[in-house]
């Protein structure tokens, strides 16, 4: 399960507005990491999306794609216009045709950034789409027949949007302060569009509410949705509160949180209501396995007003939020690679293999990965210029890359050292979750 916020300059109380999301996931569900430039296509070029295929357009924009390595469309991710969006899968009391005849929520957020140059755009080619091709389709992975509709922030430098969806009813208010949403349905009757399709169902009451009418209460129950929303909102203003001011650097402390204190955190404890999550079998099914924040400068006389971090990787706690920069050539595809690779040539699963011994021993994994990592960190943003030339660009992308893997490696080989992070006696109901995870890899290097 996902969280993704948006804190607007009302908010920031500065010249910055501030997007922040961790995508969560099945444990095993690897995330790719997608720098596609420009393209120009011939005419009645058809598209293949995950599932079906549409019209292509005749160019698209250069996107940066946070995406699960077998969707075509993306969990987060944003284009060269500063357009950048948000998805959470929402949970409806409306039965979904388990067929996949449609477009993911996943699709329409890739198909809105290749094909936008602004929020609002952005929001009304989503909901043209969600009308004209529906979203029945299932995006999940090992657990294939898991289906569901969708929610987004919308945001760029200037504008911002929040859009929630019911197969294709939706509703879309705009964002004034601080937005946080997860999986569930929270606007009323206090939004700014609907779709026409509404317009009955507004006609036969007074006292119509989107989430009440749509909601499925068991499933926003269960997934801990409305717990880490109200954690999410907590944690921006107490940064606020602390700082007078929120950045990209705070919003990135808010991401790591667990809904434990950060001394007694241990995987096998961890629950739905933190919004950095940690698998842990049937109650806790899902771990953040990637995390993106982006922050736009929207004063005048900044030529370059937006700064890219992204994870590439799982649990954003035990991990390093490196630039991205627009109108490079050298990054790297990080593609997370298909089980039967090799892992280790991949920065998803060379980082997922020391997450996995955190699983059976945080705090001691943690203590050797954290003072590096912080320094890391602080290099990346006392580093971090965005009037820098095309190449410096280039190479500052790809230093901070290649920084990360290196401190993986070192980590993973001290780990092995001291051997640390290995399984010791705690819930066996833990370990067997653990194991089979592990078992359906069928990689070397990781513990059983």
């Amino acid at each position: 399960m996902c969280n993704t916020s948006l804190a607007t300059e009302f908010f920031t109380k500065s010249q910055k507005r501030v997007f922040a999301k961790n995508s969560g996931r099945e444990p095993n569900e690897a995330q790719a990491i997608l720098h596609v430039p420009r393209q120009i296509f011939e005419k009645n070029s058809k598209l293949k999306t995950t599932y079906i295929e549409i019209p292509q357009v005749s160019q698209t924009n250069e996107v940066f794609l946070c995406k699960p390595f077998h969707i075509w469309g993306a969990e987060m991710g944003v284009n060269e216009f500063g357009v950048t969006i948000g998805y959470e899968a929402i949970f409806s009391n409306l039965k979904i045709p388990k067929k996949n005849i449609g477009l993911t929520g996943m699709d329409l957020l890739r198909l809105a950034l290749e094909r936008t140059s602004s929020a609002r755009q952005a929001l009304f080619l989503i909901t043209e789409l969600l009308e004209s091709y529906g979203q029945v389709a299932y995006g999940s992975y090992a657990n294939r027949p898991f289906f569901y509709n969708s929610s987004f922030i919308i945001a760029d430098r200037t504008d911002g949007y929040l859009l929630e969806t019911a197969d294709k009813f939706w509703v879309a208010k705009k964002i004034s302060d601080f937005c946080a949403i997860t999986n569930h349905l929270t606007i009323d009757s206090d939004f700014d569009f609907s779709s026409k399709s509404l317009e009955n169902k507004l006609l036969n009451t007074n006292d119509f509410s989107f989430k009440r009418t749509f909601s499925n209460s068991f499933c926003t129950y269960i997934n801990g949705s409305k717990e880490r929303r109200k954690l999410n909102i907590k944690m921006a203003n107490t940064s606020i509160a602390k700082h007078n001011s929120y950045t990209a650097m705070e919003s990135i402390q808010n991401l790591k949180t667990h809904s434990i204190s950060e001394d007694e955190f241990e995987p096998c404890n961890s629950n739905m209501k933190s919004l950095c999550l940690h698998a842990k079998g049937l109650t806790t099914p899902i771990q953040t396995n990637g995390s993106l924040v982006v922050e736009w400068d929207i004063s005048e006389l900044n030529p370059d007003p937006i700064r890219i971090f992204y994870t590439g990787t799982s649990s954003p706690c035990l991990s390093v939020f490196k630039p991205f920069y627009f109108g490079t050539k050298n990054l790297v595809e990080q593609s997370s690679l298909l089980p039967n690779q090799n892992y280790s040539e991949t920065l998803w699963w060379l980082h997922e293999s020391i997450n996995r011994r955190a699983n059976y021993d945080y705090q001691s994994v943690r203590s050797v990965l954290l003072p590096t990592m912080i320094g890391l960190q602080e290099s990346i943003f006392s580093n971090y210029k965005e009037s820098l030339s095309l190449q410096k660009k280039e190479e500052t992308q790809w230093k901070f890359l290649k920084d990360h893997v290196n401190l993986l490696k070192t980590t993973y080989s001290e780990l092995n050292l001291h051997k640390l992070g290995v399984s010791r006696l705690q819930n066996p109901f833990f370990h067997m979750y653990w194991k089979n995870q592990n078992k359906n890899l069928n990689l070397p290097g990781f513990n059983e």
